[in-house]
């Protein structure tokens, strides 16, 4: 057996996420010491070192809700953005606690003084620790095995978001022994789906006598082990695999829930949404809301709010059509709501009078729920719960994300919710809000060939693609 060293970067996490605790934390002493001409009176110390506690809390938190600790596989830029948004995030919390503990306070010139040498050091620090990872950091080489069909959509995905993190040596869609030769020469191995279970169990097995990483496309029933209880039967180990539908506990924590951010969140945003629905009445003279019937839990229909995108009467001459990336039918007001996410505000409304949650899957139309589930069976599990505002799909995922990955993102959820989880995705959103990404519309996607051109990579020896073919099984 392959007893190499392996590198999971937990040091370099720690190491990472620590120092920039320190400095958030020392930033506040330097302001503290810039302000008062380098006396600092024991009273401000003292309120100082009360709050110290909170720094490290909210600080550990939105550094792991914005994924900081993932400097391995994060690029310079997505490293930078996550670490200044949680700084903006952990700032702002640092206020509100300052405003509630009412024994507390900072003067105004040093939480602006402070934040200032937060952003510099912190940028800093951050640039040196990912220039360090990237030199010790090698790229792993990797198979896709699958189909042509499969494999195909997966190294798109590989081309796409992981440039940095493995070489794809070889495609296999010919699935026989020969294919170990080629296991046993990268490092990690990508198993698509649609390969048969008895052949999806021996290369998992073989990965894991021979030390290789292995990635697996899951399927509904894989899905559903995933956080499975262990059960005995006698002296038999046993995974519990439990109903998808929630229990009444969990409905009333989460209807609880969905009670009080709509609640706030409507406080909070009314003067917004009341500037938006303005501006877009002055905009075309058009409806300011536009609402359509969207199905949530036990395929019950409700009419959704949002604020209105596109021109009027969109759909009249075309049907029921997906928004595309470049949609003529979208005003460019519209985009601008749609990438701040700010036409989403009124389903707030929706998540008020029961009709949604904060949390689940997205409120699908009636039709393209049919479509779907001609092709993809287990789309219809997706509304056992009730239709979210947000979720894993939207915080994992992108308006591009094909049908058969956001089934696979809405059932991890459904599989895997608990009220902390909720609090988790809704933390996420505010930072996916900031991504332009996530909220384009369906990409025209390039072929393999044209994404292979577009990165050179023909051209370099390393990332070489072999295909291993036969007829597809």
């Amino acid at each position: 057996m392959n007893t190499k060293r392996k590198r999971d970067g937990a040091l370099y996490k720690a190491v990472l996420v620590s120092i920039n605790i320190i400095l958030i934390i020392a930033a506040y002493y330097i302001a503290f010491y810039l302000k008062f001409d380098r006396i600092i009176s024991p009273k401000h110390i003292g309120q100082f070192y009360q709050i110290i506690p909170y720094l490290i809390i909210t600080s550990f938190v939105f550094f792991y809700v914005n994924d900081v600790f993932g400097i391995l596989k994060k690029s310079f830029i997505d490293i930078i953005y996550s670490s200044m948004i949680s700084l903006v995030m952990i700032n702002i919390t640092t206020v509100a606690i300052l405003f509630l503990a009412r024994t507390l306070s900072f003067p105004r010139s040093v939480l602006m003084i402070s934040s200032i040498i937060q952003v510099i050091s912190v940028f800093i620090w951050t640039t040196i620790m990912w220039k360090r990872v990237q030199r010790i950091k090698r790229k792993k080489d990797a198979i896709i095995i699958g189909n042509k069909t499969d494999s195909d959509i997966v190294l798109k995905k590989v081309l796409i978001n992981s440039k940095n993190h493995m070489n794809i040596k070889f495609i296999c869609n010919k699935l026989d022994d020969e294919m170990y030769k080629y296991i046993d020469k990268v490092d990690e191995v990508i198993i698509s789906p649609g390969i048969e279970s008895h052949i999806k169990d021996e290369i998992i097995t073989h990965c894991i006598e021979t030390d290789k990483i292995a990635y697996l496309v899951p399927s509904l029933s894989e899905i559903s082990l995933y956080n499975a209880s262990i059960e005995q039967f006698d002296d038999i180990p046993t995974f519990k695999i439990d109903s998808l539908y929630m229990s009444l506990e969990k409905r009333f924590m989460k209807r609880t829930l969905d009670l009080f951010i709509s609640i706030i969140g409507l406080i909070l945003t009314i003067p917004i949404m009341l500037v938006v629905a303005i501006i877009i009445k002055l905009y075309d003279r058009g409806n300011i809301l536009f609402s359509q019937e969207r199905l949530t839990r036990d395929n019950k229909t409700f009419k959704l709010y949002k604020f209105r995108t596109m021109v009027v009467d969109a759909e009249k001459h075309t049907g029921p059509t997906l928004a595309t990336e470049k949609d003529p039918r979208i005003t460019p007001l519209g985009r601008i709501l749609r990438s701040t996410r700010l036409d989403e505000l009124p389903q707030l409304f929706n998540v008020l009078m029961g009709d949604m949650s904060i949390v689940g899957p997205r409120p699908e139309r009636e039709y393209f729920a049919k479509e779907f589930i001609k092709d993809i069976p287990d789309f219809k599990y997706r509304v056992i719960v009730k239709a979210g505002v947000t979720g894993f799909a939207q915080v994992w995922g992108k308006y591009s994300t094909s049908p058969e990955n956001k089934i696979r993102y809405d059932l991890l959820y459904i599989r895997n919710y608990s009220f902390l989880l909720d609090l988790k995705l809704i933390l996420e959103t505010i930072k996916v809000m900031f991504v332009k990404e996530s909220s384009e519309g369906v990409k025209e996607e390039k072929s393999v060939d044209e994404l292979l051109e577009d990165e050179n990579l023909q051209k370099k020896n390393e990332n070489e693609i072999i295909e291993l073919k036969n007829d597809e099984r």
